[in-house]
């Protein structure tokens, strides 16, 4: 029983990183508004675009820790290549993460 618990919690622990890293896709978007929310101490950045909103937040997954140069660099009515990851799941407020821009 131990073993099956230890097995369980392995999958579950490995499995979402592998999965977040899986989902990554290169798409193009335009950018209508950018937005800073504050949680706490902690902010993210939020990045409209006509069809979704993305976050922008670093990422251990992906060494991304330039999250604020990259928001300082995004402009409204801008077309950026960007790479996401994740999911926009709408019940918990969670939307993909631009891992990467290209101008």
């Amino acid at each position: 029983m131990r073993s099956l618990i230890f097995i369980i919690v392995a999958i579950l622990i490995l499995g979402y990183p592998v999965s977040y890293y899986l989902s990554s896709e290169e798409i193009e978007i335009t950018v209508t508004k950018t937005e800073r929310i504050n949680q706490g101490e902690d902010s993210k950045y939020l990045v409209y675009t006509e069809n979704e909103t993305f976050e922008n937040t670093d990422s251990w997954l992906y060494l991304k820790f330039d999250s604020s140069d990259l928001y300082g660099h995004m402009k409204a009515n801008e077309t950026y290549k960007v790479k996401v990851a994740g999911w926009r799941w709408k019940f918990f407020s969670s939307y993909r993460n631009i891992v990467a821009l290209e101008e």
